[in-house]
């Protein structure tokens, strides 16, 4: 990012460092869905082309509540993925959407097609999702900078859910007297994926790029152990308590 562009880029509200892609509205099991695009960290599609959103998460929070007409669901759940917008560009050649109406179809080239949608105000008007596109029917992201994608989730228990890893870590306790091993198994919570939970959008955050810095704080393969159960009545002094 060039530092002019930056500089003005940073104090536009409607302006986000990340392009998103969200499940859904008729999907029945959002966060299922969500977890297997982890899992194989894989967006596919039948259109020949994969879809994001350059709008701000922090400005389109009731965007998640509104239904449509056509399902009676909201278009989009609040679960989704936010890839850095400059990173799609530079290294997977995401571009924004062209529209076009009836009459000027036919001067967009043949090869630009894929990323061309119709707009009539009347009828077909999707302008407002501010869409981009990577060219090709599935985005392979594992080799994606990990550090530059968060996960979006409508709760933080949903979000704990998703970005942290629990596994059993063997400490085995030994006693030197008795020349014993006494077996010893502590549960430990690791940070597999940065995160927001979008019930904190519009209390803690005025925009994507104060959002974006906090991210900072969040650090990939950190034991998120106290963060969990900091305010849970089993969590005294550092440590669970044990029932």
């Amino acid at each position: 990012m060039g530092f002019i562009d930056g500089k003005f880029r940073k104090v536009r509200l409607d302006q986000s460092p990340w392009l998103f892609h969200f499940i859904k509205g008729t999907d029945q099991e959002p966060q299922a869905t969500l977890c297997k695009i982890l899992d194989e960290k894989k967006l596919v599609s039948n259109r020949g082309y994969i879809c994001f959103s350059a709008s701000p998460i922090t400005a389109i929070v009731k965007f998640f509540e509104i239904k449509t007409l056509s399902t009676g669901n909201p278009l989009y759940h609040p679960y989704g993925l936010g890839f850095s917008r400059d990173t799609l560009v530079s290294n997977y050649k995401a571009r924004n959407v062209i529209y076009y109406d009836s009459s000027d179809k036919e001067d967009i080239p043949e090869e630009l097609m894929w990323r061309a949608e119709l707009l009539s105000v009347d009828g077909y008007d999707f302008e407002y999702l501010r869409e981009w596109r990577i060219h090709g029917g599935e985005f392979d992201f594992s080799s994606f900078p990990v550090e530059d994608l968060i996960i979006i989730a409508p709760s933080q228990t949903n979000l704990n859910t998703i970005v942290v890893k629990e596994d059993m870590e063997f400490t085995p306790i030994v006693d030197y007297i008795n020349e014993d091993i006494e077996p010893d198994w502590t549960d430990t919570y690791t940070r597999q994926w940065k995160g927001i939970a979008v019930d904190k959008l519009g209390k803690d955050y005025l925009d994507d790029y104060a959002l974006s810095a906090s991210m900072l704080n969040q650090v990939i393969g950190e034991n998120v152990e106290e963060e969990l159960f900091r305010e849970s009545p089993l969590y005294l002094g550092g440590k669970k308590k044990k029932i």
